[in-house]
């Protein structure tokens, strides 16, 4: 049976268009963030985090730089507030449009996977107080990725669960947001680990 194109889908589409209807070969940041604005805060917080998955990721300085673009957002909306907003210093950062068009064509085939699984369920946990529990802990995971980039690939895990609490909060999914709390958890266990693992084989070494 073909799969239907859906909510992420549509959105990696958008940001997709976004990055092609630049004038020269860079895309601005903040381009980026205006795209998914009206969209809300469930989309940009399931589709940012996963660019970190795709070969733009790969990007020195690229993870913290999303992280700090995730952290506005997330303080926003901790805070109650309607719209995005960004720095003019961040906004003003341009990104390779090819690369960007190429991570969307990338995370397309994942998007259409996550909307044919995805659906409303046990949507209080995906509420208001869970929302709000959800933004204190990716302020925390983002905290980690900053040290974290010293470590090949390992800034993929604090993104890929916020990536589930963006889908959980766009699906209106607490089976998802529940699975993100968990993921949480092992992520943090996991950086504690390999940052002590390094430091004491520096120590050693």
């Amino acid at each position: 049976m073909k799969q239907q194109e859906g909510a992420l889908t549509d959105i990696v589409g958008e940001l997709e268009r976004s990055a092609g209807e630049t004038d020269g070969d860079a895309v601005e940041v903040g381009q980026l963030i205006d795209a998914l604005d009206h969209r809300g805060y469930g989309p940009a917080l399931a589709v940012l985090p996963l660019i970190e998955l795709t070969p733009i990721g790969g990007i020195p300085g690229f993870p913290t730089l999303l992280a700090l673009t995730l952290a506005i957002i997330s303080v926003r909306l901790l805070l109650g507030y309607d719209h995005f907003w960004a720095p003019g210093w961040l906004r003003r950062r341009r990104l390779n449009s090819d690369r960007v068009i190429k991570s969307m064509e990338w995370l397309k085939p994942m998007s259409l996977r996550i909307d044919a699984k995805l659906h409303e369920r046990l949507s209080g946990f995906a509420g208001r107080t869970g929302r709000r529990a959800a933004c204190i802990v990716i302020l925390g995971l983002l905290l980690t990725v900053p040290p974290l980039e010293l470590i090949p690939f390992a800034t993929s895990g604090p993104m890929i669960v916020i990536a589930i609490f963006g889908l959980g909060l766009l699906f209106r999914d607490g089976l998802v947001m529940l699975f993100g709390f968990a993921g949480a958890a092992i992520v943090v266990a996991g950086g504690i680990w390999a940052l002590a693992s390094g430091s004491s084989g520096g120590v050693s070494g």
